[in-house]
C-alpha cells in the first residue's frame, strides 16, 4: 500500500531511486550544515576560552572516522539511527532560545554519532561512536561545577587514607590537614580531566579494536575506576610532597599528572584490548570504487561465513527501499527546516535583564566607604544573562564584585573561570583566612604585565560561607543552605 502511494508512477519511482542513490556524503553534509548554530555556539564557546577544548579532539576523531571510512559507507543505511538523528536534530534547532545551549549543543552531536552509526559499516561499534559525540561537547566546565565537588570530596577522603600511616591526616571538606598543615584539593585535583582524557582514550581504542557495543559498555565502569585511582594517586603523591615541605614547583606538578595520566590511559588500552598490530588477515578495508560487492574475512568473535552482517534482530527496523526513501524524503524536507527555525530561534532569543544594582550592598569594606563602578562591556552582557544582580564597588583600592541569587544556578561560577574567558593566566590557588577569620580561596591572576591577588567566597542568608561554587550549589539544592546568596569577588593589584 506505502510503495503503491508513493512509487506509485514511473517518474515518482525514479525520483525515489535516485534519492536512495544519493551519496552518504551528501546526507551528513545535510545534517551538518542543518545545525550551523550549534557549531557556532561552540566556536564562540571555544574562542572565549571559558572552557577546555578538549572537545576538539573528539570532534576531530569523528571527522577523522568519517573520512576514513568513507568509501564504504552503507548506501543503505540503518533507518532506526537515521530517525534518531533527524530527532536530534529536530530538538537542537527548536531548542534554541528555550533550552540550555548546552542542551541543544548535546543533541545536536548526539544527531551526528547517530548518522554516522547509521551510515559507517557494520563493523564499526556504535557506542564509541556516541561516547566521541558526547565528549565533543564543551562540558569540562559545566562537569567541572557539578561533579567536581563530590569527586574531590571522594578523592580527598582516599588521599586521608592513603596518607595516614605516614602522616597525622584528616579531610574537611574537599581540604586535607595534614601535619598541621592546610592543603586543599582543587579543581585539577577533581579527576574530571582525566576522566575525560580516560573515557576518550576508551573510545578511540574501542574503534580501533572493534570493540562491539556490548563489550564497549562493560568495560566503561572499569576505565572510571582506573580514572578514579589514578587520580588519588597523583594528588596523594602531591599533598605528601607538600605536607613534607619539599612542594613541588609548578612543573613539578604538571610532570606528575603527565606520568600518572600515562600510566591511567596505558591501562584503559589494554582493559579495552587495543591491537597495536592487527593482521591484515582479519582487517577490513575500505570497499574502492568499483571494486563491486566488498567481502569481509571474519572478525574474530562474529558469526557468519562471508562477512556479511549478522543476522537482523527482531527489533531492528526492516530496512526496505519504500523506507529508505521515506526516511530520506524526510531528511531532505526538514534538515533546511531545521537551519532555518534554528537559526530565526538564535537569532531571536529572548533575554532576561536582571537588575544591576543588588540589595543589601555594602557601603564600606574594611572600614573604607564603597563607591560604586560601571560595569564593563562583558560585565554588561554577562548581567543580561544572569539570574540575579550584579554590582562593581571599589574603596579606591580594591575591586570588589558581587553577584546576588536567589536560588542555585550554574551562572554563579567560580571567579577563576571569568578570568580565564577574559585571556588572564590563573596561578597559586589556596584557602586563606582574612583578619575576622573567615576563609577565602584566593589565587593569582596575570594579563599584559599587569599581576592581581582575586579572593572570593560566597555567602548565604545565616553567614554561612563557601570558598568553593561546587560545594555551594550542592548545600543549596538539597536545602542545606539558605538563599538569597552573595558571591563577593575582590582584586587587589600587585
Amino acid at each position: 500500500m506505502l510503495r503503491a502511494r508513493l512509487l506509485g508512477t514511473p517518474s515518482a519511482l525514479s525520483a525515489g531511486i535516485a534519492i536512495d542513490r544519493a551519496p552518504p556524503l551528501m546526507w551528513l553534509g545535510l545534517l551538518a550544515a542543518a545545525l550551523l548554530p550549534t557549531w557556532m555556539w561552540m566556536a564562540r564557546r571555544l574562542v572565549d576560552r571559558s572552557d577546555d577544548p578538549l572537545g576538539i579532539l573528539a570532534l576531530g576523531a569523528l571527522l577523522v572516522l568519517g573520512w576514513w571510512w568513507r568509501d564504504s559507507l552503507r548506501a543503505s543505511p540503518r533507518l532506526g539511527w537515521m530517525v534518531l538523528a533527524l530527532a536530534g536534530a529536530v530538538l537542537a534547532s527548536l531548542g534554541q532560545g528555550a533550552l540550555p545551549p548546552l542542551l541543544c549543543a548535546l543533541a545536536a552531536l548526539l544527531a551526528v554519532g547517530c548518522a554516522l552509526a547509521a551510515f559507517l559499516p557494520w563493523w564499526v561499534p556504535s557506542g564509541p561512536v556516541l561516547g566521541l559525540s558526547v565528549l565533543a561537547l564543551p562540558l569540562l566546565a559545566s562537569l567541572q561545577f557539578y561533579a567536581g565537588y563530590p569527586l574531590r570530596v571522594v578523592t580527598a577522603e582516599a588521599s586521608r587514607w592513603l596518607l595516614a600511616p605516614f602522616f597525622m591526616a584528616e579531610r574537611t571538606g574537599t581540604a586535607l590537614r595534614v601535619d598541621g598543615q592546610l592543603v586543599i584539593v582543587d579543581a585539577p585535583c577533581s579527576g574530571v580531566q582525566m576522566l575525560w582524557m580516560g573515557e576518550f582514550t576508551a573510545c578511540v581504542v574501542a574503534l580501533l579494536a572493534w570493540r562491539g557495543d556490548r563489550a564497549f559498555l562493560t568495560r566503561l565502569p572499569l576505565v572510571s575506576a582506573i580514572v578514579l585511582v589514578g587520580n588519588v594517586v597523583r594528588n596523594a603523591v602531591l599533598v605528601a610532597f607538600e605536607a613534607s615541605g619539599a612542594a613541588l614547583p609548578a612543573w613539578g606538578h604538571e610532570g606528575v599528572g603527565l606520568v600518572v595520566l600515562a600510566v591511567v590511559c596505558t591501562a584503559i588500552a589494554w582493559v579495552m584490548q587495543v591491537p597495536f598490530v592487527i593482521p591484515a588477515s582479519s582487517r577490513p578495508a575500505p570497499a574502492k570504487a568499483g571494486a563491486g560487492i566488498h567481502r569481509l574475512r571474519l572478525l574474530r568473535g562474529r558469526n557468519g561465513s562471508d562477512g556479511s552482517p549478522p543476522p537482523r534482530g527482531r527489533w531492528m527496523v526492516e530496512n526496505t527501499f519504500v523506507r529508505r526513501v521515506a526516511v530520506k524524503v524526510a531528511w531532505a524536507l526538514l534538515l533546511p527546516t531545521c537551519l532555518a527555525t534554528g537559526c530565526w530561534r538564535a537569532l531571536h532569543a529572548s533575554t532576561v535583564t536582571p537588575a544591576i544594582v543588588p540589595q543589601e550592598a555594602p557601603m564600606e569594606w574594611h572600614g573604607n566607604p564603597l563607591r560604586p563602578l560601571a560595569l564593563s562591556d562583558v560585565e554588561v552582557r554577562f548581567a543580561q544573562r544572569f539570574p540575579g544582580s550584579l554590582a562593581r564597588l571599589t574603596d579606591g583600592h580594591d575591586v570588589l564584585v558581587l553577584r546576588t541569587v536567589q536560588r542555585p544556578t550554574r551562572m554563579l561560577h567560580p571567579a577563576a573561570d571569568c578570568y580565564q574567558g577574559l585571556g588572564w593566566r590563573v596561578a597559586e590557588q589556596k584557602l586563606q583566612q582574612d583578619g575576622a577569620g573567615e576563609l577565602w580561596r584566593c589565587f593569582i591572576v596575570e594579563r599584559g604585565g599587569v599581576r592581581q591577588r582575586v579572593c572570593e567566597r560566597i555567602v548565604d542568608a545565616q553567614g554561612r560561607g563557601f570558598t568553593d561554587a561546587s560545594a555551594w550549589y550542592w548545600a543549596a539544592a538539597l536545602g542545606q543552605s539558605q538563599g538569597p546568596w552573595q558571591a563577593f569577588t575582590v582584586a587587589s593589584p600587585l
